[in-house]
């Protein structure tokens, strides 16, 4: 399966909306399941609970934006290897899609980063009086 460029670029993006869904899953079963109770005494904003979804948060746009880009890396290595019909490219090689998934990642990952993301505090928490 890994003998194309264009073959390894389609693992890369089933692995980043992969990773996409397993998120948006995790966020649905947490806010659901776990913290969609209406009970005052449980604390949905503690440390254990927003840190693992801040996580997921980035992981899920860094992941989301890749899969994009690696969608257009595939549309134009695809639109390359054909104009170049019959010749050997080192562009027809799993190596380079594996490249390709490596610049995506980076790239998305460098532009979120310096964006700004921050986490500030906004108050402490206490319980409301029942």
């Amino acid at each position: 399966m890994r003998t194309s460029s264009t073959n390894s670029t389609m693992i890369g993006i089933e692995i980043c909306d992969l990773i996409v869904l397993s998120e948006n899953v995790y966020e649905r079963v947490q806010g659901y399941w776990f913290y969609g109770s209406h009970n005052l005494c449980i604390n949905k904003y503690n440390y254990w609970n927003m840190y693992p979804l801040f996580i997921g948060d980035f992981l899920q746009a860094v992941f989301e934006k890749s899969s994009f880009g690696l969608g257009v890396f595939l549309a134009f290595t695809r639109l390359l290897i054909m104009k170049a019909g019959g010749t050997t490219l080192k562009i027809s090689k799993p190596l380079f899609g594996y490249f390709l998934i490596l610049v995506s990642l980076s790239s998305v990952h460098n532009l979120y980063y310096y964006r700004g993301y921050s986490i500030i505090q906004i108050g402490i928490w206490e319980p409301e009086d029942t």
